[in-house]
């Protein structure tokens, strides 16, 4: 019990200090980029000295600690009133496109060590194949025009990405010397699969699937965005193309939290299933 809490604390650790790195990098470059603190309505020439300085000073009044994340320069909003009011839209599609891809890779994975036919093979490596040369914008232009929604194009965007991962480490798997000797004995395939197959798989799949995540916080940006879907990667889309940094240098360290979190957790059950089995 030590011994887990104490890497449980290395990894909250790693956690914190990346997530600070990310914010201070990202910072950082936002402050040395051309035309930082300046907005177009500062080259105003009707303005008045005063007038600009009030600006300024509107622009930099805004906390972290205090709970002021500052104010959108392009919506005129609240930052943290708009990542509140977007973020429970992006989690579900997150959430909906993961859970897709995953049983469509899991059934395809299982399937294909059940069946064990050749055309079955060719199919899916040309399927994954096809959909792994769609660029994410592609995907979400087609979900748009058939009214799939962007879950469902997230879930295409992620599904070659696992399967062919996925597919390798079952078949690693599927190919120890001792799955042979137990199919002659005469095992049923199902308790070849489950028990021999996919069990020792595990560690390996819950890392992937932290990887998963970290895939998915990257595609649903031009997903929502092309989709016309209101939620946090559609907000990341304006802000880049609005220059609005009081809401990309939140939105950045909220995805770095998102995937480090993801990864060390998975991580981490990985570690542990290891040495528990």
């Amino acid at each position: 019990m030590r011994e887990f809490i104490r890497m449980a604390g290395r990894r909250l650790l790693l956690l914190l200090l990346t997530v600070s790195g990310a914010a201070l990098l990202s910072i950082l470059l936002a402050r040395l980029a051309p035309g930082f603190g300046m907005e177009e309505r500062q080259l105003d020439l009707r303005l008045s000295e005063r007038s600009v300085a009030a600006m300024r000073e509107a622009a930099g009044q805004g906390a972290w600690w205090r709970g002021d994340w500052g104010t959108s320069i392009s919506l005129g909003r609240g930052v943290r009133e708009l990542l509140a009011e977007r973020s429970g839209l992006t989690a579900r599609t997150l959430a909906t496109g993961l859970a897709l891809a995953w049983m469509a890779t899991v059934m395809l994975c299982l399937a294909e060590l059940r069946l064990r036919r050749e055309a079955l093979d060719l199919a899916v490596t040309f399927t994954s194949g096809a959909l792994l040369c769609l660029p994410a914008a592609v995907v979400a232009l087609l979900a748009l025009y058939v009214g799939a929604g962007p879950a469902l194009a997230l879930a295409v965007v992620l599904f070659p990405r696992l399967l062919g991962y996925a597919r390798k480490i079952l078949r690693s798997g599927a190919l120890r010397p001792y799955l042979l000797a137990a199919h002659a004995r005469g095992l049923p395939a199902r308790t070849l699969i489950l028990r021999h197959i996919c069990v020792p798989a595990a560690p390996e799949l819950l890392g992937l699937a932290g990887i998963s995540v970290s895939l998915a916080a990257g595609a649903v940006i031009p997903v929502e965005a092309l989709c016309d879907s209101p939620g946090l990667g559609q907000l990341v889309w304006q802000s880049a193309m609005a220059r609005d940094l009081p809401v990309l240098l939140p939105l950045t360290a909220l995805v770095a939290a998102v995937t480090c979190a993801a990864n060390l957790l998975a991580d981490t059950a990985r570690v542990m299933m290891c040495r528990w089995s």
